[in-house]
Formats: C-alpha cells, structure tokens, sequence
C-alpha cells in the first residue's frame, strides 16, 4: 500500500484514539494494519517493541527498530528493553562502512559494538571533530538534492518514457536513502543534539519525496523526526511560515502533543491557506475531515485543562 495512505490512515486513528496502544492492546487486525512504521516509530512500549522484534525473525523493520535506538541512546541511558532490542537487531543485522563518510562510519561502529564512547560523542560539544558534524551536514544535503529531483512533465511524454523516467526517479532515491538509512538517522541525531539550528536540518523537514512511498521504508518517519524537532526548537511560528509544505497528519500529530493555544492557531493557519482552494494538495482527506480533528484536539486538551483546575 502508498505509504502516504498508511501514514494517514494511522496517525488519524491514533489521534482520534488519543494514545498510542501498547502492543498487548493491539488485535490481531490491527497488527497488519498498523505495522509497520507508524506503531514502531511512536510507541513508547519498548517491551512490546522487543516482543515484536522477537517474533520478526526476518528482521523486515530492523532498521526502523535501530533508528529508534540510536535516537534514544543518543538522548539518554536506554533501560533494559531496548538494551535486549539493540542487542537482538545487532546481532542479525550489519551496517556497511561507506568510505565517503569515515566518521559517521566509525561512530556507528561504535554504536554497534556497543561501546560508551558512542554516548560521549553527543555529551561533550568541545570534544566533537568538527569533520563529524561536516559529514552529517554534507550527507544531509545530498539526501536534499536527492529528493529534490523534478519528475518528468508527463504532458510532454509518452506514456512508456514517462513510466521509465519516473521508475529510474524512484529507484535512484530509494536505492540512496535505504543505503545510508543508518548514517542518515545518526547524522540527524548529531545535527539535532550538537547543532540544532542547522539550516539543512529544516531544510530536509520541509522537502519530500519525488516518488511513491512504501509503507516501511522510513522516509516519513524521518520526515516527521526533523518536523517535531524544528517545532520543539522554533514554536509555532515554524508551522505557520511553513504550514503548506507540511503534511496535514503531520501538522495534527505535532499539535497534539503541544498545547491547546498552538492547535487553534494552526487550526486557523490551516483554514486561512487552504479554504479558498477547497483541499490540501495530494492530501488524502477532505479539508473538512482536518478540521474536525483539530476540533477534537483543541475540545480534548480544553476539557483536561478544565480536570488540572477542579
């Protein structure tokens, strides 16, 4: 399935639920439905994590599971879940050593040996080699250029050359970002920690993909990583000078983890810039199916609000 449509279809349900469920609350159907990158990349329960990477023997979602790692890792001291999930992924995983990124290379060495110095490396500012930091903003700007490749204008082509244009389009961004997927996540993690207010990093939040999205390939995990992380570093003001070029699921799900005053804000941005037009482009839902969930996030924040004061 378009994992656009997965995307939206998940974060909408679990908005409307307004939690992320545990694994043991998940049934059976929704097993197939939510898995596999939108349960595994918001859950905080890592023992249903584990639990799940368990019974994956194939390792299909390894590298979402080891983007979750890193990033938590990277931030604090992981407890004993994911311990047993990084030793479990590491164990049946490798990582390839690109000679064109050295440090990187050498620091997720680091990461999947296991050793403590991978913490320090994200603790100690002064202690960084600046050609770390140079690496993960080079590697960040390729993956911009990668998916700022234009598709052919299919007005001006053939059926069968726009079709072998736009799959060589796919097959060249995809074969990029699943390649450096590991480097990608720990060079974001760097930039986030060490250099938060690293143009690149807004720069990649606000870009997308020149292809079709598989459900489990991690694009829009990462996507939504750098949006909530130039939302936590810039406000709302963020949203409002970009609310175009984010996703509406996107710009929903950061706004209910905030407070009620920024999702009437956006609520409002997001009506201003869309109403006259009648639709979000390549949205998957109505205007009108946004604004009842930013309804139903501004009523649920406004009656906790209301609980905190009795």
């Amino acid at each position: 399935m378009d994992g656009l449509v997965t995307e939206s279809v998940n974060l909408l349900s679990f908005l409307e639920l307004g939690k992320i469920s545990d694994y043991e609350q998940l049934k059976p159907e929704d097993m197939a439905r939510l898995f596999p990158e939108q349960w595994l990349t918001l859950t905080d329960d890592w023992n249903g994590l584990y639990y799940h990477a368990q019974q994956t023997a194939e390792g299909w979602y390894d590298h979402l599971l080891v983007a979750r790692v890193l990033q938590n890792e990277a931030s604090q001291a992981p407890n004993c879940d994911i311990l047993a999930i990084k030793q479990l992924i590491v164990s049946r995983n490798t990582y390839e050593a690109y000679q064109d990124y050295p440090t990187l290379s050498q620091v997720l060495d680091t990461f999947y040996r296991n050793e403590d110095s991978f913490k320090r490396i994200f603790s100690a500012v002064a202690d960084v080699n600046s050609s770390l930091i140079e690496e993960a903003e080079s590697l960040l700007q390729s993956l911009l250029v990668t998916f700022s490749v234009q598709q052919p204008n299919i007005e001006s082509l053939d059926w069968e050359t726009y079709q072998q244009i736009a799959e060589a389009i796919k097959d060249n961004c995809e074969l990029f970002f699943s390649s450096y997927f590991n480097h990608l996540n720990l060079a974001a993690e760097l930039l986030i920690q060490l250099k938060p207010n690293c143009a690149v990093l807004k720069q990649v939040a606000l870009c997308w993909p020149p292809y079709v999205l598989s459900s489990s390939s991690g694009e829009l995990s990462f996507i939504r990583k750098l949006l909530a992380h130039c939302y936590k570093n810039e406000g709302v003001e963020f949203l409002l000078a970009n609310v175009e070029h984010i996703m509406p699921e996107h710009l929903l799900f950061l706004v209910a983890q905030s407070s009620a005053s920024d999702c009437i804000i956006m609520k409002k941005a997001f009506t201003d810039t869309f109403a006259a037009q009648g639709y979000y482009p390549g949205a998957n839902c109505s205007l009108q199916v946004y604004d009842d969930f930013f309804t139903l996030i501004i009523n649920r924040k406004s009656k906790r609000l209301i609980n905190d004061h009795l």
